[in-house]
């Protein structure tokens, strides 16, 4: 699909000159590190041939007769995200009520439901104690998160960038947080370079089949231990090696995934991503927004008119 005043993906540049860098933070996450990152290289791939999974899990789905729109960061760091641009978690879901009405307004009968998009473990440039190049938000400040989504009835997406820990270990340690039915998780595969053998922010990373079903099917046994409605799991993609083998991930009916086209740039390279990323391999598509590095942004109103619009909007 071409909008107006775009160009075509093969004209779209690797890089977009003075493209934001990735926030990599050190001990305490006051003071960030900036890397340089070679973002996106939008859409450079065929696009392959769309498939999905079923699914049918007890409970009610998340995406049940609606769409999800999110805020996206980390707090009190604005680079990072639209979420760290505000003052407290109420004036975060503030303003994703306010988005999830703007799409609410150019999506016909389908509903929105507003959420939280929390980054609770980021990315460095060193290994740190442990080896794994995270460091991870203290458990009282993600409480202090969960809580404001249970008070304001939102959902809320634990974002982990994985860096040299294991998406499995990762979630565990979050399990006590996933336990309630409005949580749900994300996983960055751009800053898991284990395999690589790079610090985070030197290459793009990747995430394997296994790990995804790994992931996939303690989160389903979570879901049918306690009852709860579908978890959803977040894969970020925006290159191809970014999630390998697609075709084996399994079908577990209590876990949505969702693959969110997370690269910035035209609007058409941003449609060929979502048709070559978020559209393979998912139950669900999302899609990302950057308020600033879009050029120029997708409104409401344009995704809604796609043929198959995203189940889940992040607005970054």
């Amino acid at each position: 699909m071409t909008l107006p005043g775009t160009t075509s993906a093969s004209s779209a540049p690797a890089s977009l000159p003075g493209a934001p860098r990735t926030e990599l933070a050190p001990e305490g996450l006051d003071a960030p590190i900036l890397l340089e990152v070679s973002l996106p290289d939008l859409l450079r791939a065929a696009v392959p041939e769309a498939y999905a999974f079923a699914t049918g899990a007890p409970g009610l789905s998340p995406f049940d007769r609606a769409q999800i729109v999110s805020v996206y960061g980390y707090p009190g760091i604005c680079s990072m995200g639209e979420l760290g641009c505000h003052a407290s978690p109420s004036a975060v879901v503030a303003r994703a009520r306010e988005l999830a009405r703007d799409l609410d307004a150019a999506n016909g009968d389908r509903g929105v439901r507003a959420a939280v998009h929390l980054i609770v473990a980021v990315a460095q440039p060193h290994p740190g104690p442990d080896g794994t190049y995270l460091q991870r938000m203290p458990r009282e400040t993600i409480d202090e998160w969960v809580e404001a989504a249970r008070r304001e009835s939102v959902l809320l997406f634990l974002d982990v960038q994985i860096g040299w820990s294991d998406p499995l270990r990762e979630m565990r340690r979050l399990e006590p947080l996933l336990r309630e039915p409005f949580v749900h998780l994300a996983l960055d595969p751009e800053f898991a370079t284990r395999a690589k053998a790079l610090p985070p922010g030197d290459a793009i990373g990747t995430m394997s089949a296994t790990q995804v079903n790994e992931v996939q099917a303690y989160l389903g046994g979570l879901v049918r231990e306690r009852s709860l409605p579908p978890k959803v799991l977040v894969l970020h993609q925006f290159k191809p090696g970014m999630l390998t083998d697609k075709p084996l991930y399994a079908d577990y009916p209590e876990v949505e995934v969702t693959i969110d086209m997370d690269g910035f740039g035209t609007p058409e390279a941003k449609l060929s991503g979502y048709d070559a990323y978020a559209r393979v391999g998912s139950d669900r598509a999302a899609f990302k927004l950057f308020f600033h590095w879009d050029v120029p942004m997708l409104t409401p109103a344009q995704l809604a008119a796609l043929p198959h619009p995203p189940d889940y909007l992040i607005y970054q």
